[in-house]
């Protein structure tokens, strides 16, 4: 369909520490449009852009009645912006559910309107059968003429094909609202009873006097192993929030042409590896004898299918021990530079073809 080839340009992936999700790009308040619930507790996200590109996007608003966030990159996006259509819908009418489920690469799903009038906790939902899953949060649901008419937010795990969209009237009526109220930075919650925005940190509503939930103002705190990998990344020059993979205590991040993974295992090992080249056809017994030969400690040349990986481990016990940790820091964040030397010696010594993730330009 030539339409959502055109507005698959609009829609973003949104990577938060914990988890992953999507989001639409809106020109008329120049914001990414997701839902809270993909941000909750998060004030700095990335944001991917329909060709790799990250970008930092700071969350501007959040309206967690409605379940809608806005996000901003700090300037103007060269992406179409998705219209929010008003119109009402009827059932059976067809509908596309876009997105990045379980942060796979960008997908479109085809469905009807099941039902317009699923109500809960006093909002309003449209009904589908179109496929909605974990990490669709955020996307849009469009229609056959290409508009806006809701916006993907949950699913019933035990059931198939029944998934939920906030109708785009609300959408709309929330970009009205921060017009109005000529958002142009920090972050702000939206009173649940007058629809306020509030900036600060407080119990009551100033504006109507409600009691405000203290969780609203809440930020996720990184944990000990957390905030040491993204402070050894930030001194190396890495945007930390940009490396973050969507999963806990997991990042990723490119140093040169070499794809670097910095996760924890099982709750007891810091592991950094990098794929570096696949087995050459010939030179099999030269590239054993080097790689076997353990040249480049403390990193270890491991192998997964026909794939030659650089690897680093430490036990997360040793963090505990000051001197221990600055070694750790230091040996960590030096596999990236290692990798992007040894993949292209490999590849003009003994002949290896690129590892697929490799960036070759680089």
């Amino acid at each position: 369909m030539e339409k959502i080839e055109h507005i698959k340009q609009s829609v973003v992936k949104i990577i938060c520490g914990v988890a992953t999700g999507s989001g639409f790009w809106n020109g008329d308040i120049e914001a990414i449009i997701t839902n809270h619930h993909v941000v909750d507790g998060e004030r700095t996200v990335a944001v991917e852009l329909p060709g790799g590109e990250k970008l930092l996007g700071h969350v501007l608003t959040v309206n967690p009645q409605k379940d809608i966030a806005f996000i901003s990159v700090g300037r103007a996006l060269d992406l179409p912006s998705l219209s929010v259509g008003e119109r009402p819908l009827v059932q059976q009418e067809p509908v596309f559910a876009l997105g990045y489920p379980y942060d796979l690469p960008f997908t479109v799903t085809r469905g009807i309107v099941s039902s317009t009038d699923h109500v809960e906790r006093e909002v309003r939902y449209i009904q589908t059968d179109a496929a909605i899953n974990p990490g669709n949060s955020g996307g849009p649901l469009v229609n056959e003429n290409g508009e806006v008419v809701g916006m993907n937010t949950m699913m019933y795990r035990d059931a198939q094909n029944i998934g939920f969209a906030l109708p785009a009237e609300y959408i709309a009526e929330e970009i009205r609202m921060f017009q109005e109220d000529g958002v142009t930075g920090g972050f702000h919650v939206r009173c649940p009873s007058c629809a306020g925005l509030i900036g600060e940190p407080v119990e009551y509503c100033e504006n109507c006097g409600v009691k405000l939930d203290p969780e609203l103002f809440e930020q996720r705190q990184l944990n000990f192993v957390e905030q040491f990998v993204e402070r050894r990344l930030a001194a190396a020059g890495i945007d930390p929030v940009l490396a973050r993979k969507g999963s806990p205590e997991f990042w990723t991040y490119y140093r040169g042409s070499s794809l670097v993974r910095v996760f924890t295992y099982r709750d007891a090992f810091l592991f950094s590896a990098a794929p570096l080249v696949k087995l050459p056809r010939k030179n099999l017994v030269e590239l054993y004898t080097y790689v076997l030969g353990d040249p480049v400690p403390p990193y270890q040349f491991t192998m997964s299918n026909d794939v030659i990986h650089l690897a680093y481990r430490s036990h997360l016990a040793d963090l505990d021990d000051p001197e221990q940790r600055e070694r750790i820091g230091d040996e960590l964040v030096g596999l990236g530079p290692r990798a992007d030397e040894l993949d292209n010696y490999l590849v003009e010594t003994f002949g290896c073809p690129w590892a697929t993730q490799s960036r070759q330009e680089a």
